[in-house]
C-alpha cells in the first residue's frame, strides 16, 4: 500500500493483503527481449527524485467480482491481461538501476516482472466514489507501495482490492520512465487486453520506447547533469525533498460540465473583447484581435486566481503557475503518440503582483499569462532545457505557486474499462503540492473532473472561486 506518514499509514492498515505475486511479461513481441537495458533520457532524468505516480480506479460491480465471476476470477483476468500488456510495454516491468561508473540510470529488464498485490477492505465503494472530499487514508490503502528512495527500484506495482460489491485497481508507476500520456496509453492497452483479448488493436498500436526518438545535442551528458542536480547522492534518491506533508492537505473533487466550461471561456473572451474595445478600435477590431481561450487555459486561469484569493495573496506578492506541456507533436521530427517515456517540459506563467489577478479582470490577466507561456513553448519547444530550469524552479516561492497537472484530454474514464464497465471514480492519489489541481476528462461527454489539493484552511474559499 502507498507511501504515507505514520498516522495515515496506521489508518490505511484496514486494508488486508491476501497475496502478493509477480506478473512477468508473456510471450514477447518480435524484436523484444527481457535483456533490455534502457538508459534514461534527459527528459526522464529530472523525475528520478519524485515519488511514484499513484492512481486508483474504483468500480461498482453488479455482483461480487463483476458478472458473478468472483474476486479470484477477476484477479486472474487482470493478471493475464497485464502479462500480455507488459510484453509490449516492457520498460514498465523493469527496475531503475544506477551505474556509478558512468553516472547513468538505466531501466534494467533482465529479470522483468511486476508485483501484484491482492487485498480486501471493508470500504463502501459507493461512498468512496461519490464523496467530494477525499478519504485520503482509504485511497492510500488502495494503491501499492513502490519504494524508490534507493535504487535499484521497481518501475511499476499493481494492486487489486475487493471492496464488498466493488473493486479498486491501483497502480504506482515511476515518473522517470513514463509521463502522463504514456501511463494513460498503458492503462488503455491493459484494459483492452482484459476486455477484448489484446493490448494492441487497430485503434491502439504498440508503443515504442527507444530513447533515440528524443535525441538532443549532448543529451546523455545533460541527463547526467540533471541526475547530479536532483539526486546528488545516488543510488540514494531522496535528499532534501520532504513529501510527507502532502497527506495533511485537504483534497476535493469537482465536476464542470460542458455548459460550465463554455460559460467560463465566454466570460474570459468577453473580458478580452471589452478591454480591447475600450482601448480603441471599436467592437470589430476588438473581436479580431482577441484570441479565444482553450479549455485548458481557462481552467488554469480559474485555478490560479482561486489559489491567489484563497491564500490571501495581494500587492507585492509574486505568484506563479506551473504546468507540463507534451512535446511529442512539437519536436522536429515529431515523436509518435505511442512513445513510452517522458516527452514533456515545464512551462511557467508568472505575475509580479498578485493583486493583478484579483477583481473582475484578474482571470483575464491570468489567462493571458498562461497563453504567453504556451506561446513561448510552441515557438521554441526545447529552449531552456538545460539544468538551469531546475535551479530556477528550486528558487521559486512554492507557497505562492500553483500547479496544474494532467489534461482534460486524458480520457480517464473511457480508457479504463476492463470488461466490467467504466470506473465510478478515478483519482490521482499522489498529489504532492499545496495548490495542485489535476484535470482529466470526466465521466460524461464534455465534462472535466477537477481534483484539488490545498491547505484545509483555504479549501472552502478555493471551492467558492471554482464553482462560482
Amino acid at each position: 500500500m502507498g507511501e504515507a506518514s505514520s498516522d495515515v499509514a496506521t489508518q490505511a492498515a484496514a486494508v488486508r493483503v491476501l497475496a502478493v505475486s509477480r506478473v512477468a511479461p508473456s510471450a514477447l513481441g518480435e524484436g523484444q527481449h527481457t535483456g533490455l537495458r534502457l538508459k534514461l533520457s534527459f527528459f526522464d532524468s529530472p523525475w528520478v527524485m519524485l515519488p511514484p505516480i499513484q492512481r486508483v480506479f474504483l468500480y461498482e460491480l453488479v455482483e461480487d467480482g463483476g458478472g458473478g465471476q468472483g474476486f479470484p476470477a477477476v484477479v486472474d483476468r487482470l493478471k493475464r491481461a497485464l502479462a500480455d500488456t507488459l510484453a509490449h510495454y516492457l520498460p514498465l516491468s523493469g527496475r531503475l538501476e544506477y551505474v556509478a561508473e558512468t553516472g547513468d540510470v538505466f531501466v534494467d529488464c533482465s529479470d522483468a516482472g511486476v508485483a501484484f498485490v491482492e487485498a480486501e477492505a471493508d470500504v463502501d465503494v459507493r461512498r468512496l466514489a461519490g464523496d467530494e472530499e477525499h478519504d485520503i487514508p482509504a485511497f492510500l490503502g488502495l494503491v501499492p507501495e513502490l519504494d524508490a528512495r534507493v535504487l535499484p527500484a521497481p518501475v511499476l506495482c499493481v494492486q487489486a482490492t475487493r471492496l464488498g460489491a466493488g473493486l479498486a485497481v491501483g497502480l504506482s508507476v515511476h515518473h522517470a520512465v513514463a509521463d502522463g500520456r504514456a501511463v494513460w496509453r498503458f492503462m488503455e492497452a491493459w484494459a483492452s487486453a482484459s476486455r477484448e483479448g489484446s493490448p494492441v488493436t487497430k485503434a491502439l498500436g504498440p508503443p515504442h520506447y527507444g530513447r533515440e526518438a528524443v535525441a538532443y545535442p549532448n543529451g546523455d551528458e545533460l541527463g547526467r547533469e540533471m541526475l547530479r542536480t536532483v539526486a546528488p547522492n545516488l543510488p540514494t534518491v531522496r535528499g532534501d525533498y520532504d513529501f510527507s506533508q502532502r497527506f495533511l492537505r485537504a483534497r476535493r473533487t469537482f465536476y464542470l460540465d460542458t455548459d460550465d466550461i463554455k460559460s467560463l471561456r465566454r466570460r474570459i473572451d468577453d473580458l478580452a473583447s471589452a478591454e480591447a474595445e475600450t482601448a480603441g478600435g471599436g467592437h470589430d477590431a476588438a473581436s479580431s484581435k482577441a484570441k479565444a481561450v482553450s479549455t485548458f487555459v481557462a481552467l488554469a486561469a480559474l485555478s490560479w486566481t482561486a489559489f491567489v484569493r484563497s491564500k490571501g495573496l495581494g500587492a507585492g506578492d509574486d505568484t506563479y503557475l506551473m504546468f507540463l506541456a507534451d512535446l511529442r507533436t512539437r519536436l522536429d521530427p515529431p515523436v509518435s503518440e505511442a512513445y513510452l517515456g517522458n516527452c514533456v517540459r515545464v512551462c511557467m506563467a508568472s505575475c509580479a503582483d498578485a493583486s493583478d489577478l484579483l477583481g473582475e479582470a484578474g482571470i483575464l490577466r491570468a489567462a493571458r499569462a498562461v497563453q504567453a507561456a504556451v506561446a513561448a513553448m510552441e515557438a521554441a519547444p526545447l529552449a531552456g532545457m538545460g539544468k538551469g530550469w531546475i535551479h530556477t524552479m528550486m528558487r521559486l516561492p512554492f507557497h505562492r505557486m500553483t500547479n496544474v497537472a494532467a489534461s482534460p484530454r486524458f480520457r480517464a474514464y473511457d480508457v479504463a474499462d476492463f470488461g466490467f464497465g467504466k470506473p465510478a471514480r478515478v483519482e490521482l492519489v499522489s498529489m504532492n503540492h499545496d495548490g495542485e489541481m489535476v484535470l482529466v476528462g470526466g465521466r460524461h461527454d464534455g465534462e472535466v473532473q477537477v481534483s484539488v489539493s490545498i491547505d484545509p484552511a483555504h479549501m472552502d474559499t478555493f471551492k467558492a472561486c471554482i464553482l462560482g
